[in-house]
């Protein structure tokens, strides 16, 4: 449960490493992005959820609840006793009713014992009506909450009960209802069935409910939504009194109720409970024994190993459940988005779960087959929202410099090329808009960034396309496109047509000059230059940062940055400033840890030779900013970004991804290995470490004298020892060239 509160808001529910089945407790309000949260009373079991997103909600549908007595779906809140949450398993006791849940699952399949009290009649509710409904209102044109579309069950049997549920809304703003089916079975006849609809009582003997929104998608109601309807459609099951425990097992999917039936019948054998339990841990030890580390404290040892745990919760493995078209493709979905997981989270699974990659991959590929172009987000088999640029092109380049195999890099291209050239048919859901600009003026303009017309975003995102246009780059040069790449670096060196000079940030370390900002479509800078200026949707600034942190992101080409800063002594003193002050209070006005687009910055001193500099800082970051605990995470996980980030920390390196670089920072544990793909094992070994001696002495890679703070993906996949020999005193080790950069080949 560390990250389940405090904003991390994570899933403690049971699944496995990508698995689509993630049933869990919905509390309170039922606007937790993940069902959990700290306050508020049992509300049931739902079977799907994301983890570590924030924004309006996504799932929560299809939940169970048992209680005593007649059905009574209004009144079976209750609050939690002796909660209980670990890898596979959930547990939790409700009130004072008598009743012990115990949940685990398989793929699809999700597991449940219920113990009654043995005296009463025991009353399993399956409500169909019920969505995770964050009221969330994102600035200025959609609204963020589900709705439920429609509903329909069937009590098929005295042990069956059947449906399924269409919603529309939730964070990607979905438009296209997504139908979730299910079939649900027991091991105890009931005594008693019935359904309810909804604002109606339970009826027993029904045998059917069905609801319909009484609304078209145009006619919506707006925020807040006291009008549209919390639809409350259902079946139950009502059981005789008996001392031994009631076994669910409920097959959920895409497809139909037929095939939810066959992942019922076929997942799990029985109600084998305490085997599929097993299985579950099983998975997990397997998919987790990639990485070894000794050393390091207790809280350092649990928070890696939940980083690396959350990390292989999101994407979603939907093999099978692709309701749209058919394929032997292997089929993901919840990227939620690209554009917080490219950084950290691809590359370590690069690493830890290389299959997994090409998986992913080649479903994003035959995604952009079907839509037209890469998405950043998709969730509900539903492509949005798109927080940047096209950061799906990051993800390919990253694994083309890699070399990750199973796919066809000649296709990837020719998709690259159209995604990064053509103009999006619906930019906030896949591709990238404004096009038109960005390849006349440079730059996305304040009047026209927004496709229907006024801004949006212009500065983040022009300063994004900038990056994956440089990552389209190196895979055409790669592959001899070579007019092409040289194309696409001209304008990834588009970020300095909207570098503001005579910009002056007046700091307490003295002013700073010279900053990423806005533009006019005639040329004009935005008035009234402020630093700490940071937006969302719809505005004419950034994205979830200000311009200090994207004034540091250029990861194409940090040597001319240095170099329009004003060099190495400039730079340092703005990095320095910039994660100046107490780092465990985020402010999103410099650095903020809990923001991806930060999270290269701590390794920009290894571009001007003071790596000794990042390794002081990162070691800072993660211990203000990660801890064991509830709210041990610094703000929304992001489908396993903020744990991976740590992850690579702690083992004392971090990648440049699209880059053929990984940079060295400063290890938390005495060893790290890798078991990798090809066989082999990467470590990196700490000597002499300490929570003081968090600084590199001397540098050895398999035995051997090493002076640069960075190495290859070739070099790591070759296997061996980075031995660090560690000190409590900054020294200059890193004498050789600093990491790649673009402009390398050109003169000072």
């Amino acid at each position: 449960m560390l990250g389940a509160d405090g904003g991390g808001n994570v899933f403690i529910g049971p699944t496995l490493p990508f698995g689509m089945a993630k049933p869990g407790p919905d509390y309170g309000l039922n606007e937790a992005n993940s069902g959990w949260q700290a306050t508020g009373n049992l509300n049931g079991f739902s079977q799907l959820h994301v983890s570590g997103t924030g924004g309006g909600g996504k799932y929560g549908n299809i939940s169970i609840q048992p209680m005593m007595g007649k059905a009574d779906p209004v009144h079976s809140a209750v609050p939690r006793k002796n909660e209980h949450a670990e890898v596979g398993y959930y547990s939790v006791e409700l009130g004072d009713t008598g009743i012990h849940a115990e949940i685990t699952t398989a793929r699809r399949t999700p597991v449940y014992r219920f113990t009654y009290p043995a005296s009463g009649r025991r009353t399993l509710l399956v409500d169909v009506g019920h969505l995770l409904m964050k009221h969330h209102d994102s600035p200025h044109r959609y609204d963020e909450g589900q709705i439920v579309y429609s509903t329909s069950v069937a009590v098929l049997s005295p042990t069956e009960i059947a449906g399924e549920q269409a919603s529309v809304g939730g964070w990607n703003i979905q438009t296209v209802p997504m139908r979730v089916y299910f079939y649900l079975i027991t091991d105890t006849p009931a005594a008693e069935t019935g359904t309810w609809e909804d604002g109606k009582a339970p009826v027993a003997g029904g045998k059917t409910a069905n609801y319909k929104m009484p609304f078209t998608m145009q006619t919506l109601p707006k925020m807040p939504k006291a009008s549209a309807p919390i639809v409350n459609t259902g079946a139950y099951l009502t059981f005789a009194p008996g001392a031994k425990p009631v076994m669910v097992k409920m097959g959920v999917s895409f497809v139909s109720i037929e095939q939810a039936k066959k992942n019922a019948l076929s997942e799990v054998a029985g109600f084998d409970f305490d085997g599929t339990r097993k299985a579950a841990v099983a998975a997990w030890d397997k998919a987790l024994s990639t990485v070894q580390v000794e050393g390091g404290t207790p809280d350092e040892r649990q928070q890696f190993a939940t980083g690396l745990y959350h990390s292989m919760l999101m994407p979603v493995d939907r093999t099978g459940e692709n309701p749209l078209w058919q394929s032997s493709t292997p089929y993901y979905d919840d990227f939620y988005c690209i554009w917080d997981t490219f950084r950290s989270s691809t590359p370590l699974l690069t690493l830890v779960a290389p299959e997994r990659v090409t998986g992913i991959l080649q479903s994003l590929l035959e995604i952009q087959d079907h839509d037209g172009f890469f998405v950043d987000g998709r969730s509900g088999n539903f492509a949005g929202r798109t927080q940047g640029g096209s950061d799906a092109e990051m993800m390919f380049t990253d694994a083309y410099v890699k070399h990750v195999p199973g796919l066809d890099w000649g296709r990837v291209y020719k998709a690259m090329r159209h995604d990064a050239d053509v103009e999006s048919t619906a930019p906030i859901r896949f591709g990238r808009g404004d096009m038109d600009e960005w390849k006349r003026l440079g730059y996305l303009s304040i009047e026209h960034s927004d496709p229907i017309g006024g801004p949006d975003r212009p500065g983040s995102r022009s300063i994004e396309y900038a990056a994956n246009d440089y990552a389209v780059a190196v895979m055409a040069r790669g592959l001899h496109h070579d007019e092409d790449a040289k194309l696409f670096e001209e304008r990834a060196g588009n970020w300095k047509k909207f570098w503001y000079a005579d910009a002056v940030d007046h700091t307490e370390g003295g002013d700073i000059k010279g900053f990423i900002w806005m533009k006019h479509a005639d040329g004009r800078w935005k008035e009234n230059f402020n630093p700490r200026l940071v937006g969302t949707w719809y505005t004419d600034n950034f994205y979830e940062a200000s311009t200090w942190t994207y004034s540091l992101y250029v990861p194409q080409d940090t040597r001319e940055l240095i170099k329009t800063i004003g060099g190495k002594e400039a730079f340092k003193k703005r990095l320095d400033l910039f994660f100046a002050g107490d780092l465990s209070k985020r402010t999103r006005y410099r650095f903020d840890v809990g923001n991806e687009p930060g999270f290269l910055t701590p390794y920009l001193y290894n571009w001007i030779g003071e790596q000794s500099s990042t390794a002081r800082t990162i070691r800072t970051v993660l211990d203000a900013s990660y801890h064991s605990g509830l709210s041990g995470l610094p703000g929304n996980d992001d489908s396993g970004a903020m744990g991976s980030f740590y992850v690579f920390n702690r083992m004392g390196f971090f990648p440049v991804a699209a880059q053929d670089a990984y940079l060295i920072g400063s290890p938390s544990f005495a060893r790290s290995t890798i078991r990798l793909g090809n066989g082999k094992t990467f470590s990196v070994v700490a000597e002499n470490g300490s929570p003081k001696n968090v600084y590199i002495a001397e540098a050895t890679w398999n035995g051997k004298p090493y002076h640069r703070s960075w190495f290859t993906h070739e070099q790591l996949m070759a296997g061996g020892v980075l031995k660090l020999r560690m000190t409590d005193t900054p020294t200059h080790w890193d004498t050789e060239e600093p990491p790649p950069s673009m402009s390398d080949k050109q003169p000072d």
